[in-house]
C-alpha cells in the first residue's frame, strides 16, 4: 500500500509544479490600505483550528475587506462545526482526487477569483491548501517559508517553537509595514 501511496504522492507533486508554471496572474503587491478583498487557507480539522483563525478574519472584516476563509478538513465527513457562514466555506478529503487535488465548485470559486492577498496559514505537509495557492489567481500570496517552494511572494520563516498565532501577528504586521 505504500507504494501506491508513494505514487499518488509523486504524481501530486508532479501536477502541482505544471500547475504553477501554467498559472497566468498579474502578482502585485498588497498591504492593508490598497488591499480590497483577501482569502485565508487554513486546516479547519478540529473546531479548535477554526476558533483560533476566527480573530484574524474578524481583523480584516473590520479593517472593511471582503474576507473568504477557506479551511480543508481532513476527515472523510463534515462535523457541525463545519458549517458554512457568511466568511467561511471548507472542503474536505471527499472533495479530493486520486492525487489528493482539490476539486469542487466551492474551491473553483476560490481560485478562480482575483484576491489581491491569499494568506496560507495551513502546515508545510497540507498539500491540498498548497494545490490551492498554485493554481490562485490571487495577487499577492503570503505564506511560511518552506524549503524549495517558490509558491508565495512573501514567506515568512518563523522558529518551529512558535504557532499559528505567532505566524498570523506577524503577517498583520508585515501587511501594515509594506509600502508604507
Amino acid at each position: 500500500m505504500q507504494v501506491i501511496e508513494d505514487l499518488k504522492s509523486k504524481i501530486g507533486h508532479w501536477v502541482f509544479l505544471r500547475d504553477l508554471r501554467l498559472n497566468k496572474r498579474l502578482k502585485t503587491v498588497s498591504n492593508l490600505d490598497t488591499a480590497q478583498t483577501i482569502g485565508i487557507l487554513y486546516d479547519a480539522t478540529r473546531e479548535d483550528q477554526i476558533k483560533k483563525i476566527a480573530p484574524f478574519v474578524k481583523y480584516f472584516f473590520e479593517l472593511k475587506k471582503e474576507v473568504k476563509a477557506l479551511g480543508f478538513v481532513n476527515k472523510k465527513k463534515l462535523d457541525d462545526c463545519h458549517i458554512p457562514k457568511l466568511n467561511y466555506d471548507f472542503f474536505y478529503t471527499k472533495d479530493l482526487n486520486w492525487f489528493y487535488k482539490p476539486q469542487n465548485y466551492i474551491i473553483d470559486n476560490f481560485i478562480n477569483k482575483e484576491y489581491d492577498i491569499l494568506i496560507n496559514l495551513s502546515d508545510k505537509n497540507c498539500i491540498p491548501t498548497k494545490y490551492l495557492v498554485a493554481n490562485s489567481l490571487a495577487h499577492f500570496k503570503i505564506g511560511q517559508y518552506e524549503e524549495g517552494y517558490e509558491i508565495y511572494d512573501l514567506m515568512i520563516k518563523l522558529d518551529k517553537k512558535y504557532g499559528k498565532e505567532r505566524l498570523m501577528e506577524e503577517i498583520k504586521h508585515y501587511l501594515n509595514l509594506i509600502n508604507k
